[in-house]
This record gives C-alpha cells, sequence and structure tokens, in this order.
C-alpha cells in the first residue's frame, strides 16, 4: 500500500543542516541572556521602617536560558539578593525578568513563597495584543487606587500588570520559553 507524500515530508540532510547552522546563528547573536530581579527594598533601621522601595538587581548574564532559570532559583531560594553598596538595605525579590542582548523579553517569573512562578508566554501576537489591553486596564486601575488613598489595592494592580507584562516575550523567544516552563513545571 502507498500514501501519497509531500515533497516537503523528505528533506535533504543538506536542507537540515543550513537550517540548523542558521538557527544557531541566530540565537548567538541574542545571546548572553540578563537577569534582573525586582525587589522591595527596606533598611534594617526602625526609624527608616515605613521607607520601601522597588529597587532592580542584576543577578548576572549566562549563556543559555536553563543556567539564567537555575540561577534565579538557587538565588530566590538561598536568599542570596544583596544590596552592594549598601549592607543595610534589605532586598525581598518580587519579579524576575530575563533578557536577551537586545533587551527583549526571554521569560519572567513572579517570586511566591520561596519559588518562582514563571508565566507562560503568549502563544501568538493576537493574545499579546489581549494581555497588553488587560494590562493597561489594570495599571489604570491602580493609578485610580493611588489616587483613592488606596495604596495596597494599587499595588496589589500592579503586580497583575506586571504578572501579565511578563507573559509579553518576544516571538524569538516564544518556543523556547513555553518549553522552558513546562520542563519547570514538570521538574
Amino acid at each position: 500500500m502507498n500514501f501519497p507524500l509531500p515533497q516537503s515530508a523528505f528533506r535533504a540532510a543538506r536542507d537540515i543542516l543550513v537550517g540548523e547552522t542558521l538557527a544557531h546563528l541566530r540565537l548567538a547573536d541574542r545571546l548572553p541572556l540578563r537577569v534582573r530581579c525586582l525587589c522591595l527594598a527596606h533598611w534594617d533601621d526602625p526609624a527608616l521602617d515605613q521607607l520601601q522601595i522597588e529597587r532592580e538587581v542584576d543577578l548576572g548574564t549566562f549563556g543559555s536560558l536553563s543556567m539564567a532559570m537555575a540561577r534565579v532559583v538557587s538565588a530566590v531560594i538561598s536568599g542570596h539578593i544583596t544590596a552592594d553598596r549598601d549592607p543595610d538595605l534589605r532586598l525581598v525579590p518580587q519579579f524576575v525578568t530575563i533578557l536577551d542582548a537586545e533587551g527583549c523579553l526571554v521569560l519572567a517569573g513572579a517570586v511566591q513563597s520561596g519559588g518562582v512562578c514563571w508565566c507562560d508566554p503568549v502563544r501568538s501576537d493576537a493574545e499579546a495584543r489581549r494581555v497588553v489591553g488587560e494590562a493597561c486596564c489594570l495599571r489604570a486601575e491602580a493609578r485610580t487606587a493611588v489616587d483613592a488613598g488606596d495604596s495596597s489595592l494599587a499595588g496589589a494592580r500592579r503586580a497583575q500588570a506586571r504578572a501579565l507584562e511578563g507573559r509579553l516575550v518576544d516571538p524569538f523567544w516564544r518556543d523556547l520559553a513555553q518549553s522552558a516552563v513546562d520542563q519547570a513545571l514538570a521538574a
């Protein structure tokens, strides 16, 4: 019994080699990956107890997404995020982003319960547009809450918007990021 197969079903070894080489070259142009962590900073001094600020901390650069994710998880679990210039400044990690050499979002995650909850990357441009709209609405609600004097609601809405925006992975990275999130969930 014969089944009709399209010509594209079989690829020559040369075509496979060229395709993989081009993919590696495109990937190499976007490396290294830079990891940043948004932290809530406060001082140990009781006189400054009410003063809390958001501060972004660089966690380093890495040659692969798996290495960057492993560094994020180890830093969050160990609590090894420090403020270099001020030993009395305490940093509580809130949100992590992994960016490529062009500054495009590769993956993001919220820090929860001593671990990282990776944001599920959008799968299409249409989903990305919907996510942007939802995040804008949440940011508007946060501004309204600030105007009304409700700082806790404003903070919650900003955190929700940040988590949605963390899904806006650059199209180049979407498949790899989704695969990495799936592997992290399976582990």
